[in-house]
């Protein structure tokens, strides 16, 4: 599985989540493997993945981004169809130019709800999903830095990474939208239009930080803004 592209890693997804094979491929997981949560397989160079030839220059991006696979990978794909938009309404709102860090799962959560209009997984599962797909390297996911909480806590900060956006760019490029993937944008869009000012404070005080600043910085950039973002 790791000699794939990050992206291409997504098909042993389901086979790694116990919800069955994706068509045409094979995905041998280490038996040691079968008890211990998903994140682990994704994170092994044991995981082997062989897939039956199709016609196509990418086949494996064909299946990721086919009708018939859509059901089986919809928990990650909503992810990063979210992180990837939320990265390109911020820099396109002028909140900041670079790339945006939610500031834990829970922000992540929020982000969800916001753009899909629908409950996020339970909080472990979020967690455990967002896990993979770091370990699978389509996002960039580790502990919150130390000048914007001052100690370590369990919160996580996130965001899409390049690979994360080849995906997306393949998803968006699918015709008839079936990801909702202008849906999503727009409902983004009108999230940022609303709240902006309340980001570009966040932004501005997470830019100045510096390690001394500690919860001071962290609990003004949660009271400001509706999804706390890190930069």
């Amino acid at each position: 599985m790791r000699d794939l592209p990050p992206h291409q890693r997504l098909v042993a997804w389901p086979v790694i989540n116990r919800l069955g094979a994706l068509e045409g491929v094979t995905v041998t997981v280490p038996p040691e493997l079968a008890a211990s949560p998903p994140s682990l397989a994704c994170y092994s160079r044991a995981v082997r993945v062989a897939h039956r030839p199709s016609g196509g220059d990418s086949p494996l991006d064909a299946l990721l981004t086919s009708p018939e696979s859509a059901h089986v990978l919809a928990e990650p794909l909503r992810l990063v169809i979210t992180l990837a938009l939320w990265d390109e309404v911020i820099r396109e709102g002028g909140v900041y130019g670079g790339n945006i860090y939610l500031a834990s799962e829970r922000s992540v959560g929020v982000l969800l709800h916001t753009a899909h209009t629908i409950e996020p997984a339970a909080a472990d599962r979020l967690a455990e999903i967002l896990e993979q797909l770091h370990a699978l390297e389509l996002l960039y996911r580790f502990p919150v830095a130390y000048k914007f909480r001052g100690t370590h806590g369990l919160e996580r900060q996130c965001r899409i990474n390049g690979w994360g956006r080849l995906l997306f760019r393949l998803l968006d490029a699918v015709p008839d939208d079936p990801y909702g993937i202008r849906a999503c944008r727009a409902r983004l869009t009108e999230h940022v239009r609303t709240h902006r000012d309340a980001y570009r404070r966040g932004v501005i005080a997470a830019s100045a930080a510096e390690d001394s600043s500690g919860a001071r910085i962290w609990a003004d950039i949660h009271a400001q803004q509706p999804i706390p973002v890190l930069i």
